[in-house]
């Protein structure tokens, strides 16, 4: 078989696979590796086990880096962090497989029924985290790449609940969470909304709930943190709480 090295070394030898970003995970921190990492331009490196939090984020900082800049992405060196004791699941999931991340539409003209959630986010990295969580976690869901479509999809789908990027082109998170709000005066429900911010800064969720948000979330998401907080809003139907 091939070891990581060995897949590496393919992949930069390979003029059709030499641009994809690689990240080197291993199961101690050795020197050695660091010949390798500059010969076979390494994107990144972690030392397992990796904390969820600290993977996504290098995953998505590799990727955006690699996008942004021409030739091979800056490499990433994250310090050694034991990992804590896993906590147990906040909740069980007992609803049926998701859609594919391939098959979540920007358009609202074919919705194929109720979904769970409604991910309004513009940057495709992020969309990916998101469609790859919530996979994991078995509910369905549809994206909105603007606050707009955001809003229109709401209309149309009515999800049980919507993870609103603040920050979106042609209408925020914050003017789409009014805009939902507005909307709801006139039916008498209310859709749960958790703010999703850049930063982790100390007015970021005054400014959520002041918009109509009920919670709020900072990048980068982990999956354990993203399904407490949909654990808690949403409803049993959905997830059941374990005791």
């Amino acid at each position: 078989g091939m070891n990581g090295a060995d897949v590496a070394r393919a992949i930069a030898s390979d003029s059709r696979l030499s641009s994809i970003p690689v990240v080197l995970l291993t199961s101690v921190d050795q020197v050695d590796f660091g010949k390798m990492i500059i010969d076979f331009g390494i994107a990144a490196h972690l030392t397992k086990p990796a904390r969820s939090a600290v993977l996504l984020g290098t995953v998505i900082s590799v990727v955006q880096k690699a996008r942004s800049q021409v030739g091979k992405a800056q490499f990433v060196r994250e310090p050694i962090v034991q990992a804590p004791p896993a906590a147990p699941p906040a909740f069980t999931v007992i609803r049926g497989p998701a859609l594919p991340v391939a098959a979540a539409p920007e358009s609202t003209t074919t919705p194929n029924g109720p979904i769970d959630i409604l991910i309004a986010e513009d940057n495709d990295v992020n969309q990916l985290v998101f469609g790859q969580i919530l996979n994991g976690l078995g509910l369905s869901y549809r994206i909105a790449g603007n606050g707009r479509t955001a809003v229109e999809m709401y209309r149309a789908l009515r999800p049980k609940l919507i993870l609103m990027d603040v920050s979106m082109p042609e209408m925020n998170g914050y003017e789409a969470t009014r805009a939902i709000r507005a909307m709801e005066t006139s039916t008498g429900t209310h859709i749960p909304i958790i703010g999703v911010t850049a930063h982790a800064l100390k007015g970021d969720r005054d400014k959520c709930i002041e918009s109509g948000m009920d919670d709020y979330l900072p990048k980068p998401v982990s999956p354990d943190r993203l399904g407490t907080k949909i654990g808690t809003w949403l409803s049993e139907t959905v997830v059941a709480k374990t005791a």
